[in-house]
């Protein structure tokens, strides 16, 4: 299995986030997350730009195909926003 993290862009609280994570925790896949506050994206020589990442779930799952079945229900995919899903490299 591999650690997987799916950040949420520009998406607000709105949506039934508990029935969203009920749904991950029964898949025993969840390994956490958090709604994401204010921050800033910077690039050396660039104004900063406001951050558009808002939320981040953990997931362990065997593929990324499994993490991608797992959008189903997310709130902020089913509103329109995008959604990264991203594999954790182990050192």
């Amino acid at each position: 299995m591999a650690n997987f993290v799916m950040l949420m862009n520009e998406s607000d609280d709105s949506g039934d986030w508990d029935t969203y994570i009920e749904k991950l925790l029964a898949t025993g896949k969840f390994r956490g997350g958090s709604s994401l506050g204010q921050g800033v994206c910077v690039q050396r020589g660039q104004a900063d730009t406001r951050c558009q990442v808002t939320g981040m779930i953990r997931l362990e799952a065997d593929s990324l195909d499994e993490v991608k079945a797992l959008l189903e229900g997310n709130p902020a995919f089913e509103a329109g926003y995008s959604v990264q899903l991203l594999e954790e490299i182990e050192d």
